[in-house]
């Protein structure tokens, strides 16, 4: 007979309030892994993980992409690690039990032209005037610090400080918190966008720094909306897609590397302070940027050269 002890729903919810008193929001993987309990309970009652009991799970799935099937197995592997401390029946699961291949997808880096049509351009699907200005304000914002739209749709009225030019972006991807500095210019946009928010909806209770027309929370589903009309209205394309809104934050990060190698800066450091200010809990995901786009691959490969050149010819040096 199933106990309350011996049950895998107790088991991740034990896990994923472990997780979450770290800092992480640890949501997607929480979900993930409620589904394996009841799946565990339903069909192992009692038993302990097992690389067999993960692999039937997934299984279940037939339709998912590898990089899910990659993240589902992920899940289970640090799941496994927290319970064996305490059971020494579970089996860890090795990476080996499933690899894929992961590739990113390739960033498309927004020229000041494009940027200058978007901002300057009004879909031609007529909109509330204040929804097309909170639209223009969000994609403002991620154009100037690189942000998350979703950290953005999130931000709340006192995680903008005007008199300190600073945004605060609360837990997501894992980081519990992190600064960021805004421009003057920048922050006076969002200054001018708080007084027009606030004079028409001096009543809302909404503590949301983005609100629409109506006063609540900007959904995420409704701004991809607007901005697919945005880029229909523009007539802006990257070959059979429109550009998406996450690729001002990779235009930021390339144009900040490809100002760190123009001004002969130490391109380490450079890297260093862009994951900070981006929110990225591993550093390689900043140094792949030295490979998104070919200027930066180049820039990157001449500096290496030259470096080498410059050993070599001190290695002569020393010899003569």
């Amino acid at each position: 007979m199933k106990t309350e002890k011996s049950s895998m729903i107790n088991h991740v919810v034990r896990f994923v309030k472990y997780k979450q008193s770290l800092g992480f929001k640890y949501e997607t993987e929480s979900s993930n892994l409620v589904s394996f309990a009841k799946y565990a309970d339903r069909y192992w009652t009692g038993m302990p993980l097992s690389v067999e009991m993960a692999r039937r799970w997934i299984a279940t799935k037939p339709n998912i992409k590898p990089t899910t099937k990659l993240h589902l197995f992920s899940c289970l592997r640090e799941f496994a690690k927290y319970l064996k401390v305490d059971q020494f029946d579970v089996e860890l699961i090795p990476k080996s039990v499933y690899t894929v291949w992961y590739r990113r997808v390739t960033p498309y880096v927004y020229s000041n032209q494009e940027i200058s049509l978007i901002m300057s351009t009004e879909p031609n699907i007529p909109e509330n005037t204040f929804d097309r200005l909170t639209n223009k304000t969000i994609i403002g914002l991620l154009i100037c610090t690189g942000m998350r739209i979703g950290e953005a749709l999130a931000l709340k009225k006192n995680d903008v400080d005007f008199s300190k030019g600073i945004v605060t972006v609360r837990q997501f991807k894992k980081m519990p918190m992190r600064l960021i500095p805004v421009s003057e210019s920048a922050m006076n946009q969002l200054v001018q966008y708080s007084q027009k928010r606030e004079s028409l909806h001096k009543t809302s209770k909404c503590d949301s720094f983005f609100v629409n027309s109506k006063g609540t929370t900007v959904i995420y589903n409704t701004f991809k909306d607007a901005w697919k009309r945005l880029m229909k209205t523009i007539g802006l394309t990257n070959g059979d897609k429109i550009p998406r809104v996450h690729d001002f934050r990779h235009t930021f990060a390339c144009n900040l590397l490809l100002r760190a190698y123009r001004e002969n800066r130490d391109i380490d450091d450079a890297i260093y302070m862009l994951s900070v200010y981006l929110g990225h809990t591993v550093i390689a995901g900043t140094y792949w940027y030295l490979s998104a786009v070919p200027e930066l691959l180049e820039m990157c490969v001449n500096r290496v050269e030259e470096n080498l050149l410059k050993r070599k010819k001190g290695g002569r040096n020393e010899n003569q």
